[in-house]
């Protein structure tokens, strides 16, 4: 019995010194009152709180995450705090009140319906999966969606958060739309025109079926083959375990020749290693003929060993290492015979014990890990 007293003491004290917690109070800006029902809480998480009568908070978290700190509330503008877990946060958080102010109206010949509209807005935001045709938005007419001729795209915008009932994955959540558009080649609302779309949101999950074993199960198999998943086995040197294939070039590969990793605060620090080619083959040359040039301490050298200094040789060298350090930076992976393809535009990421990165802007997917929309999401805090 002190035996196992003991063993439980150990486990306890690990996780506590793991957990981390946010407290503060928040203030009405120009009365200098507290402000009570404000929704705080982790962006992308199911962790949150309301504050009292005294406008007082408190998150405690397990693991630190690569997310924001939110603070909504309906008659206040939302404060948005990045890195949370790394720098310094007061112990008094301040909100301005929201004006109340009309939508501006721009009347304009429009061929499509607000039905037609908001068809391509849950098919763009919500995915075409499963999951997403799932997904029911509970609060439709808060959100103001509307077609630009002149620049062919879909807008969309809500001054309230966007409610959704996630039956497949067990879910309400709140989004918060700070950008949604969608962008045709011509005036058409059909899915298979899309040229390119995009959406920025701030979430927060409430689990409303907790103990379904079939819903954790469809969790479960969303979350594997997310890239979450891809980033916490490549940090922890462990993807060919968890059933990835690596390729390069349409090779397959090693991953560790093209990553390093190390630990760095409460982080794993992502370094890509070899995107610096030694050499820039110019196949004509300002006389016409091939040549080879060295790439040496950030000089370019030709095969005499001068340095490079024509600014019409110079700016074709630049341009041929551009090339080669964007293509150096491509991947593909292969899993459970899906492919995802890979584009970093950044060498270095800061990856959390979940997997999330600090900076999702400079990680592009397409394939399995490129398909998903938002009804596909899960909390960043989500452990299978």
């Amino acid at each position: 019995m002190k035996k196992v007293i003991i063993v439980t003491f150990v486990v306890l004290l690990c996780c506590r010194m793991d957990a981390q917690t946010l407290t503060g109070v928040v203030y009405d800006k120009a009365t200098q009152q507290p402000i009570p029902n404000v929704h705080v809480y982790l962006d992308g998480t199911s962790i949150f709180d309301i504050t009292g009568d005294a406008g007082e908070f408190e998150l405690t978290v397990n693991k630190i995450l690569n997310t924001k700190l939110v603070l909504q509330h309906v008659s206040y503008q939302t404060v948005i705090i990045g890195n949370p877990f790394e720098e310094h946060l007061p112990d008094k958080f301040y909100m301005e009140e929201r004006l109340n102010t009309l939508n501006e109206v721009t009347i304009q010949a429009d061929r499509f319906t607000r039905e037609q509209k908001l068809k391509a807005f849950r098919e763009q935001f919500l995915g075409m999966t499963q999951a997403g045709k799932s997904c029911k938005i509970m609060n439709e007419n808060d959100i103001q969606i509307w077609f630009n001729v002149q620049t062919k795209t879909l807008l969309a915008s809500s001054d309230q958060p966007v409610v959704v009932i996630n039956e497949y994955l067990g879910y309400q959540i709140l989004f918060t739309l700070v950008d949604f558009w969608v962008q045709y080649p011509i005036v058409t609302l059909d899915r298979n025109y899309i040229r390119q779309s995009y959406y920025a949101v701030t979430t927060s999950y409430t689990d409303i079926n907790p103990d379904n074993r079939r819903i954790k199960r469809r969790r479960d198999g969303i979350y594997e083959e997310s890239s979450t998943f891809f980033f916490k086995n490549l940090t922890n040197h462990t993807l060919r375990e968890a059933g990835f294939s690596f390729y390069k070039n349409g090779l397959p590969t090693d991953y560790n020749l093209y990553f390093s990793t190390e630990d760095f605060l409460s982080y794993k620090k992502l370094q890509l290693i070899n995107t610096l080619p030694t050499e820039v083959n110019i196949m004509k040359s300002l006389n016409g003929e091939p040549m080879v040039i060295n790439y040496i301490d950030n000089n370019f050298v030709d095969e005499d060993g001068n340095i490079v200094t024509d600014p019409t040789l110079l700016n074709i060298c630049n341009q041929m290492l551009d090339n080669t350090i964007q293509k150096n930076r491509q991947f593909s992976v292969m899993y459970r015979r899906k492919q995802s393809d890979i584009h970093f535009y950044t060498d270095t990421l800061l990856v959390d014990q979940y997997g999330n990165i600090d900076q999702i802007d400079k990680v592009m997917f397409s394939g399995l890990m490129g398909q998903n929309r938002a009804g596909d999401m899960l909390p960043l805090d989500y452990e299978p």
